[in-house]
């Protein structure tokens, strides 16, 4: 009885599939990496009653600019799993922006969840993993490496939260075009 709802969550999750399996080259544009994680929210909203309002306001001229694939979305999924669905109502908003900066690209990946505590937030970036009932560190500390390992130690995440507020998350890449 709901044929229109589970074909668009097989074309959505087939979609999602096909950009995140695809394995010609390990970098990819600003713009594909959107479009990826747009499609992961696109799957959660279907999960979660569309309690996820998921906003892009990226200028046009980044969008042609590299990142390496799978920058965003696990960003992105950490900000709804550990962010609004900690909250009693389990929405919220997730805004993706974007500037440049003296040579560089800032990405911005900011949400209105239950925010990180100091002490996990410090943990988060560091090589040390973090086991916890919530989940670890792993993917945004791989993400943070793979940053650096690539562009240089000026690159990579930066964290910010508020508990009860909200959590920032800054990605610092070079200008660089495919």
């Amino acid at each position: 009885g709901q044929t229109n709802e589970v074909a668009s969550a097989v074309q959505s999750l087939a979609k999602f599939y096909k950009l995140t399996l695809s394995r010609k080259k390990s970098i990819s544009t600003i713009e594909n990496e959107l479009e990826h994680v747009a499609t992961y929210v696109e799957l959660q909203n279907m999960r979660y009653h569309n309690g996820i309002n998921f906003v892009i306001d990226m200028p046009d001229e980044l969008l042609s600019y590299s990142i390496p694939k799978l920058t965003l979305q696990p960003i992105v999924e950490n900000s709804i799993q550990h962010g609004i669905l900690e909250k009693a109502d389990k929405t919220g908003t997730i805004v993706t922006t974007g500037w440049m900066d003296a040579g560089d690209v800032i990405i911005l990946i900011s949400d209105d969840g239950i925010g990180i505590s100091q002490e996990r937030l410090e943990l988060i970036l560091s090589e040390t993993p973090i086991a916890s009932v919530k989940g670890t560190n792993i993917a945004v500390s791989n993400i943070h490496k793979r940053l650096r390992l690539l562009y240089g130690e000026a690159y990579g995440l930066t964290y910010s939260s508020i508990q009860g507020q909200g959590t920032e998350v800054s990605i610092r890449l070079p200008m660089q075009s495919i």
